[in-house]
């Protein structure tokens, strides 16, 4: 069941990063275009700038539920099991609170943000600007509780989660020389 929930969170999160993403290129084209025929958009600086930021708070919420955020595992695998399971709780308990407090004044924010609005786009007021910070905090508190489990287990097991991708791409790597390896041979 917590499976299911991750893969639909993140599936949720990449659809709304690749939206953004297209939204921002889009918003890229378009502006560039009408700049070189000399109607440049009064929007464009405001709009590519809000879209970064919502992209680089939603990419930050999808790192977290891939656990590709920078992190000290070589530390932890050298301490002995149960001091690096305390280790791992202790960092994914700061993790928690960090986004917690995060999130909360992201959201005190909005109630005075609601009052002003962004200069081109009179319509659209700085608190459904500033909404990410809370979103996305909230998502990166439901992915590090959601991906606590795998982190303690590889904790547990003093497997570095850095080294064991890095040896299954050269695995993958040295797998796929011998196949065409055997292929040239075999001409």
């Amino acid at each position: 069941m917590v499976a299911k929930i991750e893969r639909l969170l993140l599936w949720a999160i990449e659809t709304v990063c690749l939206a953004l993403l297209v939204t921002l290129a889009g918003a890229v084209v378009y502006s560039t275009t009408m700049r070189y025929l000399g109607a440049s958009p009064a929007w464009y600086d405001e709009i590519a700038s809000v879209l970064l930021a919502w992209l680089t708070y939603f990419g930050a919420a999808y790192a977290v539920f891939m656990r590709q955020h920078m992190g000290f595992s070589g530390i932890v695998i050298a301490l002995p099991k149960p001091a690096a399971i305390v280790l791992t709780l202790f960092s994914e308990l700061l993790v928690i609170i960090y986004f917690s407090v995060t999130a909360y004044y992201g959201n005190a924010v909005l109630a005075v943000a609601k009052w002003d609005s962004l200069l081109s786009l009179r319509w659209m007021t700085l608190d459904i600007v500033q909404s990410v910070i809370p979103i996305a905090s909230v998502l990166m508190i439901i992915g590090t509780l959601l991906t606590l489990p795998r982190a303690l287990r590889l904790a547990a097991q003093g497997i570095d989660p850095e080294h064991a991708e890095i040896d299954k791409a050269i695995a993958e790597a040295e797998a796929e020389t011998a196949t065409l390896d055997l292929k040239d041979t075999a001409k």
